[in-house]
């Protein structure tokens, strides 16, 4: 994976802590909110779960899943696709927990069924747009009367 491909990642994914994890369970895409608590220097992304939960039995049957970071108050919309695996890590799970992980696991590290989720990127695409909002609505107010597209913002698919 390109270093220049983990740092966008990164960068868009630090200004959007959580993301909807979305699954695959007979035929049909499950989402459910997860905040991930690190990004590592391979580009991974790892959250903490509950091996008894139903996003951990979807993994094991398809590891394949899609994240769905937004922020619209920056305008940040991100999309990642990649691979997930249920990891049981005792060192790396001590130093990744916090304590707003043990407002979800309240036995903290001794709890049986903690675990890590690693989520490897295979495809990110992303649209930003750093101007204000009076600056994009009258670049999209100037293209409906022109009949042009606006040029609103950054748009980008990156292969990890």
């Amino acid at each position: 994976m390109e270093a220049s491909h983990i740092e966008k990642l990164k960068e868009l994914v630090s200004r959007s802590r959580v993301a909807m994890l979305g699954t695959s369970e007979n035929g049909l895409i499950r989402f459910r909110p997860m905040s991930h608590v690190d990004i590592d220097d391979n580009g991974r992304i790892w959250f903490f779960t509950s091996k008894d939960s139903f996003k951990t039995d979807d993994i094991n049957h398809n590891p394949m899943v899609h994240l769905i970071y937004i922020n619209e108050n920056d305008s940040i919309y991100l999309s990642v696709e990649g691979m997930a695996r249920v990891v049981d890590d005792q060192q790396r799970m001590k130093e990744l927990f916090n304590p707003f992980v043990k407002a979800w696991f309240p036995k903290g590290l001794k709890d049986p069924s903690l675990a890590l989720l690693e989520i490897n990127p295979v495809e990110m695409e992303y649209w930003t747009n750093d101007d204000s909002k009076v600056l994009t609505y009258m670049k999209i107010l100037t293209a409906s009367i022109t009949g042009a597209e606006p040029s609103i913002g950054e748009h980008g698919r990156l292969t990890m």
